[in-house]
């Protein structure tokens, strides 16, 4: 039997897929989606290098730029064989597999392959394979800058501050040397080369370049806009995120020219959305991903544009933590500032101390709050690379569930004295919680996946496989809850939202439609077969013909109080059905058991052991009795429709908050829309 491949289906902030120049072999450096915020890096005297809303109010959900061109972009090294290198589309006939050829530059049109930038491209590619490479080149072949290597194309190449570090800027030299002896190569004999050119625009991708990511979160290239994106700062409570146009020239065309700018730099005014007093440099010919900034929440004229350059489901003093390291800024917004923290940050750090001495000191208590945080961080990370490179799924959910039902054990745990008998647990809502519900939902999702296949090879009962994908759903149903518990206090979570809705949709649908189902009983699913999807519509909600009217967002038409008006809907109609199936998912889990509720975080959740009990449903003996024909199959077919109703409302809902994040031509929405089989116009 072939083991299924493990893929975590990334939650909050997707890890670079590939290994950045400067990082030494280690997979980091740049967030996905992330431009590094050169506002802060310098500043140059006579501009103040900040984006504001223009002449008028922008309302939640609208787009605030036309569809941007970078300056420059490449490929990761990791995607050269299944990719465009020009507009990093997926190339017709190919997949995700990562085979070791030698690399080379493919193109899905001759459109795509006139946009191959020159025969030195090629040979970077073979003498020292690295995207930041090939986009500092790409940039140096179309631009030509002026003699200052402090700012090219109207972006600061932070030279100066790199250039400082020694381990850096040596790395920075060696690149530049790769793009010397690259460019020889269509260069007359007189012409040269100048080092600090070479060096600034390395810098210059280095500082300003973003991560371009798929609908599914995969971090495709990089690519470097222009002033109107990189020019736009960070806050942890940021009003505004964007998202990435993928697609063949043939399909960009409905993208073009269909929002106007409406955001500025400050200090600046527009004339009919011309900017005054600074020129903006043009893209690369038409080619390459586009980019397009949406807003989030309702922002007013001449306040500040902002996104998010770090995980914002990460507490204070890591997202702090994180931006220092990567961008020299230590941020010191509202969120970061509140006195004390806000809830949400709050919460995300929380951690609960057993056995500890009344007398003990707060000092003391947080020094082994933080040595637990530690080792509990590195645990969770260990087991997750383990399960990713060996592919033992049962081993990682064993831990992992054992790590948040038990907490730290005690010897893991070295303090001031020997060994501590403390015992520390994550609340559920902790960061560290958080990513381990996506690493579960992902396990038991391989576990069914490996057990079906085993029982469709040797014959036999599939119930064990729609165990694991019942648990599956349920960790991907509670990550939704709890997600969403957050964004009540912090409304810039939508977008991580969004996406946590639309997992728990399509993981409950995918329940809802298993054949193994089929094992336990000759039973119909009726509302498998009925098409389109319009004939599910619920009449209490109405949420399909919401999610229709959200060809809305980005119409001027739809408003905080429509998103008010359609969760609260979508509540009502979720915590009935929740109530039906939820028992039914969780049985046999003892991590989620405990909860009774996956919405209500208001008791205790500190008493496992009490709350800890048998679920009414014993599921195994369920089964055994419905393929043996001994119990009635009539709610069978009761459970699976309410499964796939609720996974159609998560799934709407999801689509209908990814519409106020990325618009209704999205790949995101488009995506969701696939997954609900819709037929609409």
């Amino acid at each position: 039997m072939k083991r299924s491949t493990p893929v975590l289906q990334l939650s909050f902030t997707p890890k670079i897929t590939s290994t950045t120049f400067l990082r030494d072999g280690k997979q980091g450096g740049r967030e996905p989606g992330v431009p590094l915020p050169v506002a802060i890096l310098g500043r140059d005297s006579r501009i103040k290098m900040e984006m504001r809303a223009g002449e008028e109010d922008i309302e939640i959900g609208e787009d605030m730029t036309p569809s941007v061109i970078p300056l420059s972009y490449a490929l990761h090294d990791a995607f050269l064989h299944s990719h465009c290198s020009s507009c990093f589309s997926l190339l017709p006939g190919t997949n995700f597999t990562r085979h070791h050829y030698a690399p080379t530059l493919l193109y899905c049109s001759s459109i795509c392959s006139s946009s191959h930038f020159s025969p030195a491209e090629l040979h970077l590619l073979h003498s020292l394979p690295s995207s930041d490479l090939r986009a500092a080149l790409r940039l140096l072949y179309h631009y030509t800058p002026s003699s200052s290597t402090n700012r090219i194309c109207g972006l600061l190449t932070n030279r100066e501050k790199l250039m400082a570090d020694e381990e850096i800027s040596a790395r920075v030299r060696d690149g530049a040397k790769a793009i010397e002896a690259a460019r020889r190569i269509e260069m007359d004999e007189n012409e040269k080369n100048e080092d600090a050119l070479l060096e600034a625009a390395l810098c210059l991708v280095l500082t300003n370049a973003v991560e371009v990511q798929d609908h599914e979160g995969r971090s495709l290239g990089i690519a470097v806009y222009g002033p109107n994106f990189s020019w736009i700062n960070h806050s942890c409570s940021p009003n505004a995120c964007y998202r990435f146009i993928i697609s063949p020239p043939d399909n960009v065309l409905p993208f073009r020219d269909d929002s106007r700018l409406r955001i500025l730099p400050a200090g600046t005014k527009s004339d009919n959305g011309v900017h005054n007093n600074i020129e903006f440099p043009k893209g690369c010919s038409g080619s390459g991903p586009r980019v397009i900034v949406r807003s989030i929440k309702r922002i007013k004229k001449g306040e500040e544009v902002t996104v998010a350059y770090t995980d914002l489901l990460q507490p204070k003093e890591i997202r702090r933590s994180e931006l220092w390291a990567k961008y020299r800024f230590i941020c010191c917004c509202t969120r970061c500032n509140a006195s004390p923290p806000s809830y949400v940050d709050h919460i995300l750090q929380e951690i609960s101390a057993s056995n500890m001495a009344t007398s003990s000191l707060s000092s003391e208590l947080s020094f082994y709050r933080d040595e637990a945080t530690r080792k509990l961080t590195d645990y969770v990370e260990e087991v997750t690379a383990e399960y990713l490179a060996v592919g033992d799924p049962e081993s990682c959910c064993k831990k992992l569930e054992n790590m948040l039902i038990t907490g730290l054990l005690d010897e893991l745990l070295e303090v001031r004295g020997g060994k501590s008998q403390l015992n520390f647990r994550l609340h559920p809502l902790h960061h560290l919680a958080l990513n381990t519900y996506t690493v579960l939902a992902s396990a038991y999702k391989i576990r069914a996946s490996d057990v079906f296949a085993l029982h469709s090879e040797v014959g036999g009962l599939s119930w064990e496989a729609l165990s694991m994908s019942r648990i599956s759903a349920a960790y991907s149903l509670f990550l939704a809850a709890s997600t969403y518990h957050l964004f009540c206090f912090e409304s810039s979570l939508l977008a991580s939202v969004a996406n946590f809705w639309t997992s728990a949709g399509e993981s409950l649908l995918a329940l809802a439609k298993s054949s193994a189902w089929d094992s336990l009983g000759k039973c119909g699913f009726p509302v498998l077969n009925l098409s389109p999807l319009a004939e599910h519509k619920c009449s209490k909600c109405s949420l399909l013909e919401s999610c229709e009217v959200n060809s809305s967002f980005g119409q001027d038409q739809t408003r905080k109080a429509d998103l008010d008006s359609v969760t609260n809907r979508f509540l009502d109609c979720f915590g009935s059905l929740l109530q039906k199936v939820w028992g039914f998912l969780i049985q046999g889990c003892r991590y989620l058991e405990a909860f009774k509720d996956p919405t209500d975080f208001t008791l205790d959740i500190w008493d496992f052991d009490v709350r800890l009990t048998h679920n009414d449903v014993d599921f195994k003996n369920w089964a055994n009795k419905s393929a043996s024909g001994t119990e009635d199959l009539g709610y069978i077919d009761q459970w699976r429709m309410d499964i796939f109703q609720l996974g159609v409302h998560c799934l709407l809902y999801g689509g209908f908050l990814a519409g106020i994040c990325y618009g209704p031509h999205s790949h995101w929405t488009n995506h969701i829309r696939s997954a609900l089989n819709y037929e609409g116009g």
